[in-house]
């Protein structure tokens, strides 16, 4: 009487099994397609509120290279990357827009602050964007030249001012 317990229970289990399965390929099949932002696709236009106030869109730098920033004031790498961003924002002259994913306002403004920031700082509450570009780590550091396809992707952090000046060569210099 056991096993036939046992063996009704294993193939309740098994039939469970095959039925989300082919429920979960079907919702995959349906699903809406993601935007791919993928090195040589049209970068994902955007418009989001600036922690100075107003709105920033990616329309904003139409006909100039920009450089995009995907980060948090929690992601470690982030906190080491963004002062060697800002320097080299700074010293030449690249359009870039740091993306904050997720956090409050009192929170990015503390670390804006606490940095000395230069540069735009857009934010993205909803992760609307961060889907958009599909960043699935931070830092996300992506480059749009000036006919706004997206060149360049480096995911994780730049360690270097070498290695920024390197992923932003082949842009606009001009804000």
């Amino acid at each position: 009487m056991l096993s036939i317990i046992r063996k009704g229970w294993f193939q309740a289990m098994l039939v469970a099994g095959v039925v989300a399965l082919a429920v979960y390929v079907v919702l995959q099949t349906n699903a809406e397609p993601r935007s791919k932002a993928a090195v040589g696709d049209t970068a994902p236009s955007f418009q989001l509120n600036q922690l100075a106030g107003g709105q920033l869109a990616l329309s904003d730098y139409e006909g100039k290279g920009v450089v995009l920033n995907f980060w948090a004031s929690w992601c470690n790498p982030c906190v080491n990357e963004l002062p060697l961003l800002n320097e080299a924002y700074k010293l030449a002259g690249i359009d870039m827009i740091a993306i904050n994913v997720g956090e409050d306002e009192e929170t990015v403004k503390k670390f804006v602050d606490r940095y000395e920031l230069a540069f735009p700082i857009a934010m993205d509450r909803e992760q609307d964007v961060k889907r958009q570009y599909r960043v699935a780590g931070l830092p996300l550091t992506v480059v749009i030249d000036e006919q706004g396809k997206l060149i360049k992707r480096h995911e994780g952090e730049l360690t270097d001012m070498s290695d920024i000046f390197a992923l932003t060569r082949g842009i606009s210099n001009e804000k």
